[in-house]
Order: C-alpha cells, then structure tokens, then sequence
C-alpha cells in the first residue's frame, strides 16, 4: 500500500478514524472528510502529522454531489491520483419505515447510499483512466437483517449490498469494489454507555466480546490491499457470528 492514496469519507470519527489510522500505518496518503467534526478532524491530522504521515481533512458533505467533487478534487490536487475509497460516512436514526419523515428518510437515504454511488462514480473514473483502483464500502447486517427499531436505516444500507456488486460490474476489470457489514461496534453511533448494556451486547455474538472500529478497519485495509486481489463484488458480514445465533 506504499504510495497508494486514498480517500476516506466520515473520516474523523468511530470506524472512518479507524480507517485512516489503518491506512496510514499501511504506508498510505489519506484524505479525509468531516462534516461537522472540525475539531475531531484537526486532531487526527496533528497526531498523523506528528508521525511523520500525510494526510488532509476537507470539510464536505458527501450527501452532495458538489462536494464530492471538491473531495475528489482536492485529493488530486494534494496527493495526484486516487488509489483507495472507502465509503464509510453514514447517518443512524432509530425509527419504524412507517414511522419516519420524508425529510428524515431522505437525508438518510442520501448520505447512506446516494453518497456511495456519487463518491465510486466520481473516484472510480479516475481509478480506470489510472488503470487501476480498489473500493470499501461499509454496510451494516442491518441491511440484511433489519431490527423493528431500525427498519429505515436497514433500508438505506441494505442498498449498500447491491450497489457493491453494481459498481464492481460496471468498473471492473480495472477496480475492484466490495463491502464490509459490521454489526455492533462501539462508536459514537452507537454507544456502549452503561455496565448492563455492554453485558447484553456482548452477549448477542458468538465471541462474546463487543465489536471495535479497529475490528472494521483491519478488514477493510485487507480489501484495500494486494492480498484480495481475487475478490470483487462481495460483502463481508463482520459481526463476530452474530447474525447466526
């Protein structure tokens, strides 16, 4: 992965950090986005900096597509090409499909996945004029086994599962595209904030262990690098057996 670029969207936070820190170990250039984490951003800058590694954060909401061409831009312009995207920006709300607003299902639904398409689209023309280049997107099981209190967000990263292999079809041979579908990780977005809940959490997978963002980031540099060059299309459940209990 030495000399290789990449591109990280929802880059300062939970498993985009991960990400980052990852790929930067792996010898990369990063850039990544933030939204409204500036203050979060600026600190993962400073301490790859201090590293010795290279790195940018752009503010940009990948929800549009104005600003996922100034996130593809500004990559280029900084770093030259485009080796490495890994769709990981995403939004969570606990709400029934009957339940949500169209405001709410529509901001979901577009940095979920329209996010996804924009940015491979956009990312992915460069990789083949390169001749050459590797997408990650990051789904959820929740896309294949929705809960009753997340139907709407099931929905929008069940899409993730089909535009993998739509995107591998359409810019193969020279990308490759696959997905990672974690289960429970300890982020942010969803917080193991008491004793109990980290029990039951625990409790609900064949490790019996609570899932880390650096469990994601592993695996996603895996499908970033060399070493699965033989796989295209796919999607990985990552969930430590949950969905199988």
């Amino acid at each position: 992965m030495l000399n290789s670029t990449a591109i990280i969207t929802g880059g300062s936070r939970g498993i985009g950090r991960a990400c980052v820190l990852d790929l930067i170990k792996a010898g990369a250039k990063v850039a990544f986005n933030y939204h409204q984490s500036q203050k979060e951003a600026q600190e993962l800058v400073n301490l790859i900096q201090r590293s010795g590694g290279e790195v940018i954060a752009i503010q940009a909401d990948v929800s549009q597509k104005q600003d996922c061409q100034k996130l593809v831009d500004q990559t280029l312009e900084k770093f030259g090409r485009i080796d490495i995207l890994v769709n990981n920006a995403g939004k969570h709300t606990e709400s029934l499909i009957n339940e949500i607003d169209e405001a709410g299902w529509n901001q979901m639904m577009d940095t979920n996945a329209k996010s996804v398409y924009m940015m491979s689209v956009l990312a992915g023309k460069v990789m083949r004029q390169q001749g050459q280049g590797v997408i990650v997107n990051i789904g959820s099981v929740a896309g294949m086994f929705p809960r009753n209190t997340n139907t709407a967000y099931g929905v929008s990263k069940g899409a993730i599962w089909t535009l993998t292999r739509a995107l591998a079809i359409a810019l193969a041979p020279q990308v490759r595209v696959n997905a990672v579908a974690p289960g429970r990780i300890e982020t942010d977005m969803s917080p193991m904030d008491s004793p109990q809940k980290r029990r039951l959490v625990s409790q609900e997978n064949l490790r019996q262990q609570i899932g880390q963002p650096e469990d994601i980031a592993k695996i996603v540099a895996f499908l970033a690098s060399d070493k699965s060059g033989w796989i295209t299309g796919q999607t990985i459940i990552a969930d430590g057996g949950a969905s199988i209990m």
